[in-house]
């Protein structure tokens, strides 16, 4: 769940200082690289498989911008609730 918690900050402070999101799958993992007037802010790979999921979910075909963006940054705080659940449910199991 650490891990989970240190992507879930590194997603917020690059929603923060972005317009866009690109989200690209590779083998370990989901891409997430963070795009403001151009160019690329900030760039991780995203190892939770729930935040993967979720953000998945956000775009469409692995780019969130304009409506999608504004709200994938207001709701940061549900999206980030939504994960640690899912975390602390497979937890439980």
């Amino acid at each position: 769940m650490i891990i989970a918690m240190e992507e879930l900050e590194r997603l917020k402070k690059g929603l923060e200082n972005s317009q866009t999101m690109v989200l690209k799958e590779n083998g370990e993992g989901l891409n997430c690289s963070f795009i403001r007037y151009g160019l690329v802010q900030d760039n991780f790979l995203v190892k939770d498989e729930e935040l993967a999921t979720a953000l998945s979910e956000t775009g469409l075909k692995g780019i969130v911008e304009g409506n999608n963006f504004e709200r994938l940054r207001n709701n940061y705080g549900w999206l980030s609730v939504r994960v640690k659940s899912r975390k602390l449910l497979k937890e439980l199991k």
